[in-house]
């Protein structure tokens, strides 16, 4: 019990002593974390000024429902038409797949690409073109650029720069400078999209310097998301419906042929009593019978298959349109002060007591 008391005790010694060493340096803290307060404060109020819109949308649920045929398939069929194995709807594309199509090359070159109006410096440009020869870092930037990115820098001055077209498909592939590769992947953090799995409502946040330019990315990632999502449900019935029409034209043609031929053989037999006359009346009529089966039969389907195209188009739900940003959502000045202050505290802190046990 007694070792313990002095262990408790020499713990309080150190705490006492630690604390004594501290307020012994308190001028050298409080010089380090005013020094710090000011870099905080040159930081905070020179980084660039960043706005952030956002929108949200709610997807109507699908059906994954088909059509029935009842006996079109099979009258089908008597023209050689298999329909059945047609009428299987679009794939079903996971909400949580919509991020990957945010993040992927070709969306962001054409989010990239497109041209949109940045108020505050009034020019219509691109916001590759922005990034790439408008915008200024902060002087944060500045000092990584020409401390860290020196080397890079004195490399790019002896060998040169190449200059690679933006967005050029060559092949089935892109090909951009590794400066170009660090604008679409640092424009890619500007942009987030979320999806709540219990109700399925679809979040887009967009961040940009100028406040109307980030609206008007926003309402575009909205719109190319929504339309990605519908052609990918939509292609293979929009696909289905073209082939059954083209083959309702082509039964439409082939029955009013029939239909011809019927017309032109009553006329001719119209007085005719003989058997052989009769059977070819029959046969030309037993003909027509099923062209016009397989004819009313697949206008039928031509119907259902639009029917079934329109079910099957997506609807999504505006539940928060795009504004345009009144507040800027970076820098947090007040934050960023505070925290500079709590480290230039530590740091001064923690010298003054490694100095006090290194004496």
């Amino acid at each position: 019990m007694t070792d313990e008391k002095k262990i408790i005790q020499d713990d309080e010694i150190d705490l006492v002593e630690l604390a004594k060493t501290i307020w012994a340096g308190r001028w050298f803290i409080a010089k380090v974390t005013g020094l710090f307060v000011v870099l905080g404060f040159i930081i905070a109020f020179t980084s660039p000024v960043e706005y952030e819109a956002s929108t949200k949308l709610l997807p109507e649920a699908m059906e994954g429902t088909t059509p029935s045929l009842g006996g079109l398939g099979g009258l089908a069929g008597l023209a050689g038409i298999d329909i059945g194995s047609m009428t299987s709807g679009g794939g079903v594309l996971s909400p949580q797949l919509y991020p990957e199509i945010v993040n992927s090359l070709p969306f962001i070159l054409d989010v990239m690409n497109d041209t949109i109006y940045f108020e505050g410096q009034n020019i219509h440009t691109t916001s590759f073109d922005f990034f790439e020869n408008i915008a200024k870092p902060s002087m944060l930037g500045y000092m990584v650029k020409y401390t860290i990115g020196l080397p890079g820098l004195i490399k790019g001055a002896i060998v040169g720069s190449q200059q690679i077209p933006v967005s050029i498909e060559n092949q089935g592939f892109y090909r951009l400078t590794k400066d170009q590769w660090k604008l679409v992947e640092r424009f890619k953090e500007r942009i987030l999209l979320i999806i709540d799995e219990e109700t399925g409502l679809i979040s887009i946040t967009v961040e940009m310097p100028d406040a109307y330019a980030a609206a008007q990315i926003t309402r575009k990632v909205e719109r190319e998301v929504t339309q990605t999502v519908i052609k990918y449900k939509t292609d293979k019935a929009k696909e289905n419906l073209a082939f059954v029409v083209k083959t309702f034209e082509d039964a439409k043609k082939e029955f009013e042929s029939v239909q011809l031929r019927l017309a032109r053989a009553t006329d001719r037999n119209m007085n005719v009593f003989s058997a052989t006359a009769q059977i070819e009346l029959r046969r030309i009529e037993n003909e027509y019978n099923v062209a016009f089966e397989v004819y009313k039969g697949l206008a039928s389907q031509v119907e259902q298959m639009k029917i079934k195209l329109k079910k099957e188009t997506p609807v999504f739900t505006v539940l928060e349109p795009v504004r345009v940003p009144e507040d800027k959502s970076k820098p947090k000045r007040a934050v960023v002060l505070v925290i500079f202050c709590l480290f230039g505290g530590f740091f001064a802190s923690v010298i003054v007591l490694v100095r006090d046990l290194s004496l």
